[in-house]
């Protein structure tokens, strides 16, 4: 057999995988597996009480959204390192729509590292995971022990160690019939599904590039530093800005593309090389990641996904995913399809964001189960990876990277500590670990 043919015969395989299993797939693209459990909510009048664990802006929306998903459902504990970040939060949401739902007494406002725990303690069914994605591991591995449903926001962890964690507690998740709900809302938006399921029904023929870019100018500068304030506070009031903390923003913010196009290739990749560096975030009123990346994936077939961002106040805006195959190109975000099976979809009407709470609590109220959390790890893992090989200059593959002993966590949680500025990464300087 020639090799196109053998790659050919691959990527048919591939749809003929990817089309039996979306046979097998719940209205919202992801996999539901049935199985009453005793965590199952299946009366419509039972109530199901909530703590948001990281009170900022996500945090405080997704605790909106979920309140909306479902009449029964009341937001009783907040947790959060800072209880001004807390309160502001509380204010919020007694603003909102829902505000007669959110019962949060003195008691259950919960400040301090072990604030998440405390929180989980309570008399909680479900929790919003929403701190800085450093603490998502630690976090989702507390709730699923003890015994809670968790809707987990984007992305589950920095480095390969999180990652791990994350997929052993997933596994836990699914032996305890816990729900786990991930916050990589693309999966969840309609028009999206009928984008990504005409592909996978050889819509473009078999895929042989994917390309992906968002280019825009960035996040709100870094908040000033207080006379009083420690070098761990400080950090973590700028959490974004500390590859610790947030991953860099390749991890934490393009990680949406990142999962778009694993959900259109239905795998991994098997290697990436990736460059980036700082030329406008420069200095430390920009802490030390990066303000862009470009990065290349290979996968097991040879096919290619070139992924490409920026944040660099002042440069043209893009926002860009397209899928190139033999019979045509998709372009996800138009819903378009050109080629020999031309399709046009709606423009995108759906609040993707709310859509993943409704699910979440149908799911809960038929006795069924979501468990999203191998792809959340995986797609967050593809940002952690190009972040190493950019850092390090290094091309690596997915094995390397999944093996990485590299742990960015502090030796201990203290907000009065003194840490050390981290360093911006040199590459060809800086190790792979």
């Amino acid at each position: 057999m020639s090799e196109n043919a053998s790659e050919h015969q691959s990527n048919q395989s591939r749809r003929k995988f990817m089309k039996q299993s979306l046979a097998t797939l719940a209205t919202t693209g992801l996999v539901v597996n049935p199985a009453l459990t005793s965590g199952a909510f299946a009366a419509s009048t039972e109530l199901i009480k909530v703590g948001l664990v990281g009170c900022g802006g996500r945090g405080t929306g997704a605790a909106a959204q979920t309140l909306r998903a479902d009449s029964n459902v009341e937001l009783v504990a907040l947790a959060d390192a800072f209880g001004d970040q807390l309160e502001q939060s509380y204010q919020n949401l007694k603003k909102t729509d829902v505000q007669d739902r959110v019962k949060i007494d003195a008691e259950h406002k919960f400040v301090g590292f072990d604030a998440f725990q405390k929180l989980i303690d309570s008399d909680v069914d479900l929790v919003i995971l929403a701190t800085p994605p450093h603490f998502r591991p630690q976090h989702l591995q507390a709730c699923i022990d003890a015994g809670k449903h968790v809707f987990c926001e984007k992305p589950v962890a920095v480095d390969a160690p999180g990652i791990r964690s994350v997929l052993k507690t997933t596994a836990e998740a699914k032996k305890k019939n816990l729900t786990i709900v991930s916050g990589l809302c693309w999966r969840y938006e309609t028009g999206m599904q009928q984008m990504v399921d005409k592909i996978h029904n050889g819509g473009i023929g078999d895929i042989v590039a994917l390309h992906s870019t968002r280019y825009l100018g960035g996040v709100a500068k870094m908040v000033k530093r207080q006379p009083e304030w420690s070098d761990m506070e400080y950090q973590m009031r700028n959490w974004y800005y500390y590859t610790w903390l947030s991953g860099d923003f390749n991890t934490e913010q393009f990680v949406h593309e990142l999962d778009k196009q694993s959900w259109v290739m239905g795998e991994y990749p098997v290697s990436c090389y990736s460059t980036g560096g700082r030329q406008t975030r420069t200095g430390e009123d920009y802490g030390q990641i990066f303000d862009h990346f470009s990065t290349v994936y290979e996968y097991a077939n040879g096919v290619k996904f070139v992924a490409s961002t920026r944040h660099q106040l002042g440069c043209s805006s893009m926002f860009v995913d397209t899928v190139s195959g033999t019979e045509g190109t998709a372009t996800l975000m138009k819903y378009q399809i050109e080629g020999k099976n031309p399709w046009k979809g709606a423009r995108r009407r759906t609040n993707m964001h709310q859509l993943e709470h409704d699910a979440m609590y149908k799911a809960l109220r038929n006795g069924e189960v979501i468990n999203n959390g191998e792809y959340m790890a995986n797609s967050s893992m593809m940002g952690i990876i190009a972040r190493m090989s950019a850092y390090t200059g290094k091309t690596l593959t997915w094995e390397q990277a999944m093996n990485s002993q590299e742990d960015l966590s502090p030796a201990k949680y203290d907000m009065a500590m003194s840490l050390p500025e981290p360093r911006v990464a040199t590459p060809g300087v800086t190790p792979f670990v």
